[in-house]
């Protein structure tokens, strides 16, 4: 394990930091799919039992329940809805715009991940070499961009990373949180579906004539 610790650090920094930056109407699926892809490798070498299928799962479950929100949202009667790009505050085009926030608050959340992995206990995994990273990596980014989210999008991409980062954390931690962590996780799901639900009602509305 210590000397797979930097490419298992490396991939959950790496898949955090895109979720972290990823704008659109598909950012909760890809955010999910990416901050997942980093966590497995994690996952795998720790040896969570249900860790890895359950972080599959939800990878799956989110981009299944946004597609499926999109289309039922798109097919169901006009109403006024709110979309989720829209900036709650401040304009859209600044000099320091949202992703540069994002990109610094993803760059402050490296040393306290890495303070986190070397010092707090979880379960039965000892604060020895670091292998907690990636999941509090995960975890503080997604409560960063709830911090510095400026639309609905933003918050539900947050929402998603704490789910992932959160469930990964508590079984890297043994076994006995396993129900508790499958409740943690559905939170990317859900994230995915009231995202995807956003989205297809505002194009919904763009295709009624003015």
């Amino acid at each position: 394990m210590p000397d797979s610790e930097p490419l298992l650090s490396a991939a959950g920094l790496l898949g955090a930091a895109v979720a972290m930056m990823v704008d659109g109407r598909r950012a909760v699926v890809v955010a999910v799919i990416a901050a997942g892809a980093g966590l497995l490798p994690s996952m795998a070498a720790l040896g969570t039992g249900v860790g890895l299928p359950l972080v599959l799962g939800a990878m799956a479950l989110s981009a299944l329940a946004a597609l499926l929100a999109h289309r039922l949202a798109q097919r169901l009667r006009w109403v006024a809805g709110l979309d989720p790009l829209v900036p709650a505050f401040a304009p859209s085009r600044q000099l320091f715009g949202p992703r540069s926030i994002r990109a610094t608050a993803a760059a402050l959340a490296v040393p306290a991940a890495s303070w986190v992995s070397f010092n707090v206990p979880v379960g039965a995994v000892a604060p020895v070499v670091g292998v907690l990273f990636p999941m509090a990596y995960t975890w503080g980014c997604g409560v960063l961009r709830l911090v510095v989210a400026r639309t609905v999008e933003d918050l539900a991409v947050g929402v998603a990373m704490i789910g992932l980062g959160g469930a990964a954390t508590l079984l890297a931690g043994g076994g006995g949180d396993v129900w508790f962590a499958g409740f943690v996780v559905l939170l990317a799901p859900l994230a995915g579906l009231v995202a995807g639900w956003l989205s297809g009602r505002h194009e919904r509305r763009a295709e009624i004539p003015a």
